[in-house]
């Protein structure tokens, strides 16, 4: 029997309408007062050390009367295990009756997470922030989310980057345009600190959502991309740091609508190049008696396939890739494209028999800069990959866009949060596999060592302060019992 070929058409939500309201109606719980009513003021197992005061900072850009909040909704995020839904942070965390209030509590950071996002901009700057002589390599991506179930705001179908083997064509679910400063560790390689996301909404999807949460307006990802930028250049330059601006992105971006608002902010693109893309050489030197504009593109079109397949012109380089140092041919030559209206650097990449194209939007830029900074890119992939994998992002199942909003960023600022306090420790403090002798001792600490870590101050903080002299056997006995619940 002949398989059925699966259309290119993109597939549409199918999805049963709700025909009962929810039983949980929450006006009718706001309206009856219970004086019983626990209030939760601590999470279960608080947050000690470095890793908390990093947390209170971003507790200090939220209102006063909810901020108390956000640490116990980190202790959740800390010890959830399993599926990471919402209500897995809360039972982690200890949260008692007044549950409903930290729903509250995301919907307000997903309202206004630019004051939180600029708080932890300014954490990251102290730190990895160079002199005035020095770039900055920023990264821009996207990436979906899966969703299920009806009534989920700014969910739609989107083509699905990277399918397995079961997965389809398309996805249903959200799609985050997502903004990371990259940090070069002296031992561990490229590492992405998250920093903002915004959530893309298709323009057929636009409709819906703007009659659930009125004022939501449609923009393609190249201007989510540049709003990014724009927001990132923008405070830093409010914090005093005056360094020069690397953004590096997917082939995606290179489009008009992000390349252009972008270098009107001073911002040098590296980027990949189309294999057809149109180029030209520069323009012929003109006599200053001459009248006229002078011309911006040349005369003559370039074309990338026979500038590849040409055998003279290749050299040797030698440059840093993810840890190790490779080396390949390549050229490079100045060429005037319309993509930024003037001249870009180009480099042709030649591995065994296949080839690929870069673009830097800085003609005097060096070679190695430009591959090292295309090599780095992928810390962004990797940061993507960690977490879905360890924080459990795109599981929280909130349906409201501003809770999917703040869970989204929340996992990124503590993945970055993480990243900062472990990024100074030693490896052996990360990550013991003493009791592992197939693993490989020197390999470098996951993203998941660096939470366990984390998790372990804060168990070793209350183990400590249950054991006093002598130890209290209430306290001991409350403590294994919370234990358990997490661990089993």
């Amino acid at each position: 029997m002949a398989k059925s070929k699966r259309s290119p058409r993109r597939p549409q939500p199918r999805h049963k309408t709700r025909r009962q309201p929810s039983r949980h109606d929450r006006r009718k719980r706001l309206y009856q007062r219970k004086p019983e009513r626990k209030k939760t003021e601590r999470a279960r197992f608080p947050l000690v050390g470095l890793f908390a005061s990093l947390v209170a900072i971003l507790q200090s850009a939220m209102d006063c009367r909810i901020a108390f909040r956000l640490p116990i909704l980190v202790a959740g995020m800390l010890f959830a295990e399993g599926r990471r839904t919402v209500a897995s942070w809360f039972a982690a965390a200890g949260v008692r009756d007044d549950w409903d209030q930290f729903y509250d509590c995301l919907i307000s950071i997903g309202r206004q997470p630019t004051k939180m996002a600029a708080a932890l901009l300014e954490i990251v700057s102290k730190k990895f922030a160079p002199g005035a002589e020095g770039r900055i390599v920023v990264a821009i991506d996207d990436t979906p989310t899966k969703r299920s179930g009806p009534r989920v705001e700014g969910a739609g179908v989107h083509h699905h980057p990277t399918p397995g083997p079961a997965d389809g064509q398309w996805l249903y679910g959200h799609v985050w345009v997502a903004l990371a400063w990259l940090c070069e560790h002296p031992l561990w390689g490229t590492i992405a600190m998250p920093l903002r996301s915004l959530l893309y909404v298709r323009e057929v999807d636009v409709p819906k959502l703007a009659d659930a949460r009125g004022g939501w307006e449609f923009k393609t990802k190249h201007q989510l991309a540049a709003e990014l930028m724009a927001w990132f250049v923008n405070t830093l330059r409010s914090l005093g740091v005056n360094s020069v601006i690397w953004a590096v992105v997917d082939g995606a971006y290179a489009a008009r609508p992000f390349l252009t608002p972008v270098g009107k902010l001073g911002v040098v693109v590296v980027s990949r190049l189309r294999k057809d893309a149109r180029l030209w050489n520069l323009p012929p030197k003109r006599d200053k008696r001459q009248r006229g504009r002078p011309p911006v593109y040349g005369p003559d079109r370039i074309s990338l396939a026979k500038r590849a397949g040409q055998l003279r012109g290749w050299q040797w380089i030698t440059y840093r890739s993810r840890g190790v140092n490779i080396t390949c041919e390549y050229k490079t030559f100045e060429a005037t494209s319309r993509l930024v209206g003037g001249v870009i650097r180009v480099v042709l990449l030649r591995d065994e028999d296949r080839w690929v194209a870069y673009f830097c939007t800085n003609p005097k830029a060096e070679v190695r800069e430009i591959l090292e900074a295309v090599a780095s890119r992928w810390a962004i992939e990797e940061h993507f990959h960690d977490i879905k994998e360890v924080w459990g992002a795109g599981e929280q199942q909130v349906r409201n866009v501003w809770s999917n909003i703040a869970c989204w960023n929340l996992n990124q600022w503590i993945s970055t949060l993480v990243e900062w306090c472990a990024w100074d420790q030693p490896q052996v403090t990360l990550s013991d596999r003493s009791e592992r002798s197939w693993d490989n001792p020197n390999r470098r600490p996951s993203h998941a060592d660096r939470r366990r870590w984390i998790a372990h101050q804060c168990l070793e903080n209350e183990l400590s302060s249950v054991l006093g002299d002598p130890p209290d056997s209430t306290k001991f006995r409350a403590l294994a019992e919370s234990l358990f619940r997490i661990c089993l």
